[in-house]
């Protein structure tokens, strides 16, 4: 079918046609054109006026007269790239106000048989479920289900780019890297329901011994890894782990259990002690295993061994 045909469709069949999208759950659109920048409704089914708000009142009425502000500029001028390309034009729209209410649409330009845009047909599909879903899934690839913090993968692109400021700013930066040495003994006595839950307030406690700046992450099981992105010297590192020290041997209580609970922590610096990331995190680790040696308990600063 050409253009001009479905020109002639709309013309001679229009009532029809309303009909028929009336009982699509799709949003359907038709708009006037006007001198090629002046978009006009001229037809909506039920699903278009529900969803999107409208009534019959704007029927004649143009795009900007309807929506007012940026709402309407934005529609107005994705309207006008249609009819300048000439072809069916994608976008998705986030409705204002709703927050999260999304419109995948698309835009096919009608041409009369002298070439000249007459009308605009627009699908409006509501797309909101699935974008939610996607945000959800992007969520959990980047973050720790069960505490809610950045996971590894998380970890190292907010720890790359506090190495780049770092550097940029000539500021020192330290990674915390550290586990709770009762754990294993938590979870073989009370259960893994009670490990959980003791872990989730692992990660409470250890938020607060953080400044806002300061970025928390689990890597799994107990090992939680703390980033000062920006540190002047070495004992503002040593401050922030001896409150994590104090705050985490304060007696544990969960439903009918009470526990008490140490920490080790292994620090080390950029970039005296690494300029790669990896590296850095595998210094502070081996710092963790120092402090795991000496007794627990304890913070190490990463020492190179010879």
């Amino acid at each position: 079918m050409s253009k001009s045909d479905l020109t002639h469709l709309i013309q001679e069949y229009g009532h029809v046609l309303s009909c028929f999208f009336d009982h699509i759950s799709d949003m359907i659109f038709l708009m006037a054109v006007e001198n090629g920048d002046t978009f006009r409704y001229v037809m909506m089914n039920p699903a278009a006026m529900r969803v999107a708000g409208l009534s019959e009142e704007a029927y004649g009425r143009s795009i900007t007269e309807v929506y007012t502000g940026k709402k309407g500029q934005l529609l107005n001028s994705i309207y006008q790239q249609a009819v300048a390309s000439g072809k069916p034009l994608s976008y998705i729209d986030e409705e204002e106000g709703g927050g999260d209410i999304f419109g995948e649409s698309i835009l096919t330009p009608i041409f009369n048989a002298d070439g000249i845009c007459t009308h605009v047909f627009t699908v409006t599909r509501d797309v909101t479920e699935r974008k939610r879903l996607e945000a959800k899934l992007l969520y959990m690839a980047y973050h720790d289900m069960l505490t809610d913090l950045p996971n590894r993968r998380l970890l190292f692109d907010l720890l790359d780019d506090a190495m780049s400021r770092a550097k940029e700013y000539h500021h020192l930066l330290a990674v915390l890297y550290l586990d709770c040495d009762e754990f294993k003994m938590i979870n073989d006595t009370f259960g893994h329901d009670i490990g959980d839950e003791f872990l989730t307030g692992f990660a409470k406690r250890l938020r607060y011994c953080l400044r806002d700046s300061d970025i928390l992450a689990r890597l799994g099981g107990d090992e939680f890894v703390v980033v000062l992105p920006v540190i002047h010297s070495l004992d503002e590192a040593v401050k922030i782990a001896e409150r994590i020290v104090q705050s985490l041997e304060q007696p544990w209580q969960i439903k009918q259990h009470r526990f008490p609970v140490t920490v080790s922590i292994g620090i080390a610096l950029y970039p005296y002690d690494a300029d790669d990331k990896f590296l850095l995190l595998k210094r502070a680790d081996e710092a963790l295993y120092q402090a795991k040696q000496q007794g627990k308990n304890r913070f190490k600063l990463y020492c190179a061994t010879t």
